[in-house]
């Protein structure tokens, strides 16, 4: 954000406008926008909607975000980094490769009420796609198995897990861990968080006997 919003001229002073300014609207326009997908679901949000909660301008809004699909994409690509960043600075305080995978199970059962990620697959699911939104979903999705990638190939380089196919693991590490909430949501076998938590830690137990080596424990 620009910190000073002044410019002193040989002739006066010139009062810039603009980049500040803009990055607070489109601050507010994200702030309410997930709001409202979080309520009400990507389909049912209009973008008059968006302009009213955000009080700004049709002109404003559509300046930042051309499209509804782009507003969206922006907060579903903006939600996978805070997740990121949050596992960045949870994973520098734990040593060892078991633990961090305990740690990314646990980190995976405390988002397992974040609305974004429903709305994220109903949106995938809706409607047909062009390949430019498909491309940024299936981004999407890669940068939320990025932790999952980067934990299985420090296994494997130190010995702890058995040599693989890293994409393959990454593939059934990411299903087993996002597939935990959804079968729980639907057979409503998690009452609570805490139960939520049971089930990832076992899953983590239960992956380490398959995949961890004898040197490694």
């Amino acid at each position: 954000m620009l910190q000073l919003d002044r410019l002193v001229g040989l002739k006066g002073v010139f009062v810039i406008k603009g980049r500040s300014d803009g990055e607070e609207t489109k601050k507010r326009i994200v702030q309410k926008a997930v709001q409202l997908f979080v309520q009400k679901g990507y389909g049912a949000v209009t973008m008059n909607e968006v302009c009213a909660a955000a009080n700004v301008s049709k002109g404003s809004l559509y300046h930042h975000f051309p499209s509804k699909d782009e507003l969206f994409l922006h907060v579903a690509e903006q939600d996978t980094e805070q997740w990121l960043a949050e596992w960045d600075s949870k994973k520098s305080g734990i040593n060892g490769t078991e633990a961090r995978l305990y740690a990314l199970g646990e980190h995976y059962a405390n988002d397992f009420q974040n609305p974004l990620i429903r709305a994220i697959e109903d949106y995938a699911r809706i409607r047909s796609h062009s390949d430019e939104i498909n491309q940024r979903l299936s981004q999407i999705y890669e940068s939320a198995s990025r932790a999952c990638r980067e934990l299985l190939q420090e296994g494997m380089d130190s010995g702890f897990l058995v040599q693989g196919d890293l994409e393959k693991y990454v593939v059934i590490v990411s299903g087993l861990l996002e597939g935990i909430c959804r079968v729980s949501e639907i057979t409503a076998l998690a009452k609570a968080p805490e139960d939520i938590m049971k089930y990832y830690r076992e899953a983590i137990h239960l992956l380490l006997q398959g995949m961890r080596t004898r040197s490694g424990g």
